[in-house]
């Protein structure tokens, strides 16, 4: 068979990864549909290390696990020979990753550099224990995501004791910000498990501003999921995935789930970026802000997202990206990428 050479883009952002690899991956899907099957290759050369990001990377793992499945054998990787790079990237937890699910075949790219040479303070990590219940019963589904929540706290304090372990950063940190995050990753790692019904990718960065937080998955997606589990949704969301992501972002205001996550992060002057399919929110300030409030089934019976002023499906100016956007893509890229930023 052929070779397709898939470029990756530079991972800079999870808009960049969505914008070079959905269109790329379309092309992939069309050959097979077509009895004109290629072999994909991963072409990592237009990388610039320093500028690549934990949410892409996150992101990045989740799609080569499906399309490696879907090929059935490790994707071939183009890459520039860089040391110091892939030390970066065994420190973090992603070399492993990929030897855990077989993802790539490195042609002999991978070598000559050593572990334990920079900083740790970037991970990634997977959680695969896809739960067998039955997500109409709310019961056991309650009683399941409970129990896995306080799993998962327990999993991150341990597995980022590291990370966190800085006298500067507990000065800079405090217990409500602590709350938010390990609350925020455990409901979304806990989503993705029961509803998207596929391994949640967790990516975690520590920067001077911040924390920086990932949780991808190349699952079912939100619109999917909440048609699956509500058929009356259908007519309301009119197999928009955009629309899904602003009802989900509204579900739940009054106990724990994705409403809260994004309000508490929000509400301590971070941010939320939500991509699924063909669909990505950035929530901001100004954006939430204007419509937290509604209803969320009246509220997208009368809306009209095109007309909406943070509506896009191009390239973004300054101001939008400040106040927060909608946007839809021409393509799509499987599975649900939601990143947080939590700032000191």
């Amino acid at each position: 068979m052929e070779k397709q050479i898939i470029n990756v883009g530079t991972l800079r952002s999870i808009s960049n990864l969505n914008y070079s690899l959905s269109k790329e991956l379309k092309i992939l899907r069309n050959g097979y549909i077509h009895g004109e099957g290629r072999i994909p290759v991963w072409d990592l050369t237009n990388i610039i290390p320093k500028n690549v990001s934990i949410a892409s990377l996150t992101a990045f793992l989740s799609i080569s696990k499906v399309v490696r499945d879907f090929v059935g054998q490790p994707i071939e990787v183009m890459l520039l020979w860089q040391p110091d790079f892939q030390s970066f990237l065994l420190d973090i937890g992603f070399l492993q990753i990929a030897r855990d699910f077989d993802l790539y075949n490195w042609n002999g790219m991978l070598g000559g550099f050593e572990g334990n040479k920079t900083s740790p303070h970037t991970k990634i990590f997977y959680y695969s224990d896809i739960p067998e219940i039955d997500p109409i019963n709310q019961e056991e589904v309650i009683e399941w995501k409970d129990r896995k929540r306080q799993e998962i706290k327990h999993s991150i304090h341990f597995r980022l004791s590291n990370l966190f372990n800085n006298d500067i950063f507990y000065e800079q940190w405090n217990k409500n910000l602590e709350g938010i995050f390990n609350i925020t990753i455990s409901e979304l790692v806990v989503n993705a498990l029961l509803h998207g019904r596929a391994i949640a990718f967790v990516g975690v960065q520590r920067t001077r501003t911040g924390i920086s937080t990932s949780v991808c998955d190349a699952g079912r997606g939100f619109l999917r999921s909440l048609i699956g589990n509500k058929n009356h949704l259908e007519a309301i969301l009119e197999k928009s995935t955009l629309k899904a992501l602003i009802y989900s972002s509204f579900q739940s205001k009054n106990k724990i789930g994705l409403y809260r996550a994004i309000n508490d992060i929000i509400f301590s002057e971070g941010y939320v970026n939500i991509s699924s399919y063909d669909g990505e929110i950035l929530w901001k300030h100004d954006l939430w802000n204007s419509i937290k409030e509604n209803d969320e089934e009246s509220y997208m019976r009368e809306f009209n997202l095109e007309s909406h002023k943070n509506y896009v499906t191009g390239f973004t100016d300054t101001d939008i990206l400040r106040q927060g956007y909608f946007k839809k893509y021409e393509d799509f890229l499987v599975g649900s990428r939601i990143s947080f930023e939590i700032p000191f």
